[in-house]
């Protein structure tokens, strides 16, 4: 696998190739889309991640709506975290830190599952009372569901999906629930007050571990809704792509819910299992710790193993 920094290609995929690859997948002018990604899926794109983000602009026109997560965990393993929306960088990959710092984005304040957003739905998807959950109906989740928002996993799995934690709120799923905290928010003007906040995790187990003896395999509900023929799938450059409609996982996993309230996770003592997909190649990437310490190994999907760029 190759060990190169894909931002950095000439020759690579256009803007037009990219864009041409979003609107086979489904992806429509004035849609609401939020974006998982991976870069390194591609290949080489000219212009790097700016070209790639001015693709998803062209295809959404000026009546669309760019959201991206821009997630933080490092305020976990702070002991008097501060929220700072204006300079957090995000911790979920390149295109979600260039929409980031776009001049006209904005961000929603929250602990650690903030969205930055561009287009005609920003200010409604992050202008949210950061006192709710992340994932209350009220909340970003809340209104990006309402807005029929698209889903688009870019070289990504269901895995990375933080959809399906929204449905698991939405299924008011048993083995999750929520944290009371009292953070502080640094203002633009670089005031900083107390601030109450709510976090969503999973409750504890009886080992100790994080997800006890099952783990999330999201990838059991994607590949029902893409059995069901409504995720569009498209390959742009080497990555392989998906997307669907919010609405969509949350209707199929509130049905499957109720007769099986495990439907989001994998079977007891299996928490090496994942579901696999039958478009494009699942890679487990080099463990890759987060912002607060914890060691990750991410599901990246490409259609070629061999022209993957790997770290380092």
């Amino acid at each position: 696998m190759t060990k190169q920094d894909s931002s950095r290609g000439e020759g690579g995929l256009s803007r037009e190739e990219i864009a041409r690859g979003l609107r086979k997948m489904g992806l429509k002018t004035d849609d609401v889309v939020l974006v998982h990604s991976a870069m390194r899926t591609f290949g080489y794109i000219d212009g790097g991640t700016e070209t790639a983000v001015a693709a998803l602009l062209e295809v959404l026109g000026e009546g669309g709506t760019l959201v991206v997560p821009t997630f933080t965990f490092v305020h976990e393993a702070e002991e008097d975290p501060i929220i700072d929306p204006a300079n957090d960088p995000s911790e979920m990959g390149i295109i979600t830190e260039v929409v980031r710092l776009r001049g006209d984005a904005l961000r929603s304040t929250a602990f650690r599952h903030s969205f930055a957003a561009v287009g005609r739905r920003a200010r409604v998807i992050t202008e949210v009372d950061p006192a709710l959950s992340p994932f209350d109906l009220r909340s970003s989740f809340g209104v990006m569901l309402a807005l029929n928002t698209q889903v688009l996993m870019l070289g990504v799995t269901y895995a990375n999906s933080t959809s399906h934690h929204f449905a698991e709120w939405v299924c008011d799923v048993p083995y999750r629930h929520t944290i009371d905290l009292q953070v502080k928010v640094r203002g633009k003007d670089g005031s900083v007050v107390p601030q109450s906040m709510i976090d969503y995790q999973p409750r504890p187990s009886g080992t100790g571990r994080y997800y006890g003896s099952r783990h999330p395999d999201f990838n059991r509900l994607g590949k029902m809704l893409e059995q069901r023929g409504v995720v569009g799938l498209a390959a742009i450059g080497n990555c392989a792509a998906r997307r669907f409609a919010m609405r969509d996982l949350v209707d199929l996993a509130q049905a499957e819910v109720e007769k099986n309230p495990d439907s989001f996770r994998t079977p007891e003592g299996r928490g090496d299992y994942f579901t696999p997909l039958e478009f494009g190649k699942i890679v487990f990437s080099p463990e890759m710790p987060d912002g607060a310490g914890r060691p990750n190994r991410y599901q990246w999907c490409a259609m070629d193993e061999s022209r993957l760029i790997m770290p380092g």
